[in-house]
């Protein structure tokens, strides 16, 4: 069960990774607006701990809400979840 405190990554719990499946900015999915990679940034759901927050000031992750969408990833050119 997910708690709305908990901080949650392309719907997995904080801390957990997809089996077989990183987020590292080389695999990060070109823009279907632009075709662009290099402002395209994960989106971050849930209540973020205080590094999500500081990510989030940085401009590393796309605050997206606590009602998970079906949007991995913000183009921060586009201004676009998708």
């Amino acid at each position: 069960m997910q708690h709305a405190h908990c901080e949650t990554r392309h719907g997995n719990l904080r801390g957990h990774k997809p089996a077989g499946r990183g987020h590292s900015r080389k695999q990060v999915e070109s823009c279907p607006y632009c075709g662009e990679r290099d402002e395209v940034i994960p989106i971050l759901y849930g209540f973020p701990s205080h590094a999500g927050f500081m990510k989030a000031e940085r401009g590393e992750v796309y605050l997206g809400g606590c009602e998970v969408s079906p949007y991995m990833y913000y183009c921060k050119r586009d201004d676009r979840e998708f």
